[in-house]
């Protein structure tokens, strides 16, 4: 895989679901113009000497298939990167956590008796193993911005009032469904269900689906904003703009840098 990426041809895609999430890596574009196709808005231009392609998604497993689908067909991209937040589902992870995807499986995934809990009908797959030398990368780059930018990123303030810590960097399964995960009994759920999972959101294993029959490596990386058992409250909106849109912009940066 690491001859893939490294011989690859064409721009990353950076596939972001909200809004709020792509801001402030749209600063860093260059040279950037924008296509539209369907409700899809698609920034394209240079990211520290990269070709990227930048666009949100939408929330859910349907909006990120088929913006990740428009990104491998249309702009013929040739690695594609999941970011934005996520809740924590294993116990040592906590809010203000980073996450890096290892695999990924769709926990509400289920075709019983026909075929095995989580595994994708006619393909004998459950569980999609994220692209090696880009996760590397990803867990490299979030080292990098944790020990050099983040307290001069986010102020002690801010910190303060999030309850939150220096970040710890957590790599580990990933679990996407179409459900938001905030009651105590969806989260003890896939803690039985989905052994080893790490975090949870709408989106990743659906990517990695599509990356998978397409030929096409992938990467997730998120923070965590909620333990997604409703028993952490954390003010959303505050979490969002002063903590994790500042990470994922410092992380996605550094990341590019090392590509």
């Amino acid at each position: 895989m690491e001859e893939i990426v490294k011989n690859s041809i064409g721009p990353i895609g950076i596939l972001i679901p909200m809004e709020e999430e792509i801001e402030l890596l749209l600063g860093f574009v260059e040279n950037k113009s924008e296509t539209k196709i369907a409700s899809r808005t698609f920034f394209i231009g240079d990211f520290h000497g990269r070709q990227v392609v930048l666009v949100k998604s939408g929330i859910g497993k349907v909006a990120s298939s088929f913006t990740a689908s428009l990104l491998i067909h249309k702009f013929n991209v040739k690695s594609i990167l999941v970011t934005g937040i996520a809740g924590g589902i294993a116990d040592h992870i906590k809010v203000g956590d980073i996450a890096i995807a290892v695999d990924a499986v769709q926990h509400d995934m289920d075709c019983r008796p026909l075929f095995p809990q989580f595994e994708i009908p006619l393909s004998n797959i459950s569980f999609y193993k994220s692209d090696p030398v880009l996760t590397s990368k990803l867990e490299t780059a979030a080292k990098k911005f944790v020990n050099t930018e983040f307290d001069n990123k986010v102020s002690l303030e801010t910190m303060q009032q999030l309850g939150i810590e220096l970040p710890q960097i957590h790599l580990g399964r990933l679990a996407s469904g179409d459900q938001f995960i905030g009651t105590f009994n969806q989260w003890e759920k896939i803690r039985a269900e989905v052994m080893d999972t790490l975090f949870v959101e709408m989106e990743g294993a659906a990517v990695a689906q599509v990356c998978y029959d397409c030929g096409i490596p992938w990467c997730s990386i998120r923070t965590i904003s909620d333990k997604a058992d409703a028993m952490a409250h954390v003010d959303f909106n505050l979490f969002l703009n002063k903590a994790a849109k500042i990470y994922t912009a410092g992380i996605v940066k550094k990341f590019i840098e090392l590509l």
